[in-house]
């Protein structure tokens, strides 16, 4: 029987053997599929923002505080021509009046003396003009001489001027035959300052304005320069302010003027803005923080800062080649950004073409597959 057995073995091995032959030369066993590569297509590249490195200029920002004053090139200072008490205000300080709108109303004794005065020359000037008419017609009837004459034609063109003068002075302060001096706005705007309440008595010599009137669409932000920061600050740089009042809107003006002086009890330099102010946004005495540009002699290549991802405490790029997948991730060092711009030490070359829009999206495709 045991031979039998043996007899059979390599048989049975031959036919298993040949049947695992027959098996493996019939049907390949399936591997998995690869996983397909994500890469950047032409019509994708169309629809996103490309920025070009270039490089620029490094610029950098220092914060400087100011004011708001009123534009002095477009502000009256009145002040009345005549002393005496104050009867009747009419406007209170942030009214808006209108050219030769009535300010304040004042009692004066000279507008009585104005008043006199026009009265008299006039009538002088009417008793000259009669002695005149009389020498004139003595001269030519051969009764009186041309001195004569002459001399009465002198005094009547005096009595014309002195008349016209005092209807002038008259007519400057209110007109004639009038006890009221009428203070009246000499531009319009917006009432700043306000210094008549009734029943004040007003000097003719006081050295304040009764009233400052401003037109606020213009206004002036005067600037506050520390000696550290005057080589830094030209005139015609761009600025930036936000207010207390409106921290979320940036008001923009360039820097028109600098008062190469310091102020002694500050030790400041001033420094002046021109600034639209639609809507009268901007009030005089209004503090504002001020962003100037602060300009250096390096140069450092630059692109648009919305296209730098911040991963991982460090700062990248997605740059377009040629090669597939079409844009490689670059690692970057930012020196600093200003105004939406970020100035770059290294990993970027002025021509790179630079995503700026969708960017975060295709680097967490890239990331995914490396």
């Amino acid at each position: 029987m045991q031979n039998i057995i043996k007899s059979c073995l390599p048989a049975t091995a031959s036919i298993i053997l040949s049947a695992g032959i027959l098996t493996g030369c019939g049907t390949k066993a399936k591997t998995p599929d690869a996983p397909v590569q994500w890469a950047l297509t032409d019509s994708l590249i169309k629809k996103l923002e490309v920025d070009t490195a270039s490089v620029m200029q490094v610029e950098n920002q220092i914060s400087l505080t100011g004011k708001i004053t009123a534009n002095e090139d477009r502000m009256a200072r009145i002040f009345p021509m005549v002393s005496g008490i104050v009867t009747n205000v009419k406007v209170n300080s942030g009214d808006y009046v209108q050219r030769g709108q009535t300010l304040a109303v004042i009692k004066s004794p000279e507008m009585a003396g104005f008043t006199a005065d026009q009265t008299i020359s006039q009538q002088d000037m009417q008793m000259a003009k009669r002695s005149l008419e009389v020498a004139e017609s003595f001269y030519k009837s051969g009764l009186n001489s041309r001195k004569d004459y002459e001399e009465a034609k002198g005094n009547y063109d005096k009595a014309v001027a002195t008349y016209n003068k005092s209807k002038a002075i008259a007519d400057i302060n209110g007109g004639a035959h009038q006890t009221f001096y009428t203070v009246k706005a000499t531009v319009p705007g917006f009432v700043v300052t306000k210094k008549a309440v009734e029943n004040m008595q007003w000097r003719q010599d006081n050295n304040d304005p009764i009233f400052e009137v401003a037109d606020l669409a213009n206004v002036w932000a005067i600037i506050n320069v520390f000696e550290s920061d005057i080589s830094s600050v030209h005139q015609g740089d761009k600025v930036q302010m936000t207010t207390l009042s409106y921290p979320n809107k940036v008001f923009e003006g360039r820097i028109d003027k600098i008062y190469n002086v310091l102020d002694p009890e500050k030790k400041v330099m001033k420094a002046r803005v021109v600034i639209d102010n639609p809507g009268y946004l901007l009030k005089p005495e209004m503090f504002v923080s001020i962003k100037a540009q602060r300009h250096s002699d390096s140069d450092l290549v630059s692109i648009r800062s919305r296209g730098i991802i911040f991963d991982r405490d460090k700062y990248y790029a997605l740059v377009l080649t040629n090669q597939k997948p079409g844009v490689a991730i670059r690692e970057v060092t930012v020196d600093h950004t200003v105004e939406g711009r970020a100035y770059i030490t290294s990993g970027l070359q002025a021509g790179d073409r630079v995503i700026a829009s969708q960017q975060v999206f295709i680097y967490e495709t890239l990331k995914d597959q490396q």
